[in-house]
């Protein structure tokens, strides 16, 4: 697919379920407020991929192979399938995602 925006991003349950988790445990190690401010960074980094779906490497190691772009210290594991950005998981760096880059939830 060539470089270009696509219509949206799609979370799958899993991403939904991460994003909640990680407002969630911001919220109650730091604040509401910073919660909100590191989800956002998330959202607003998941629009950057929308307009530049290609600029994380896809790892073909993987299977099925999946792109991954690192928000601070989370990791984005996508998938471009046009016209969406599938959002599979959003993972902690510290995780071991890379041995199990859909964290034992499948492509929900």
């Amino acid at each position: 697919m060539p470089e270009g925006k696509l219509e949206r991003y799609r979370l799958t349950l899993a991403a939904q379920a991460d994003l909640a988790a990680i407002w969630i445990y911001t919220a109650e190690t730091w604040s509401a407020a910073q919660a909100e401010a590191y989800v956002g960074g998330i959202r607003r980094t998941l629009d950057l991929l929308l307009a530049h779906p290609l600029m994380a490497r896809e790892r073909t190691e993987i299977d099925p192979p999946v792109r991954i772009h690192r928000h601070r210290a989370h990791l984005i594991v996508y998938r471009v399938e046009a016209p969406y950005l599938v959002v599979i998981r959003i993972r902690h760096g510290h995780e071991d995602w890379l041995e199990d880059p859909y964290g034992g939830a499948g492509e929900s």
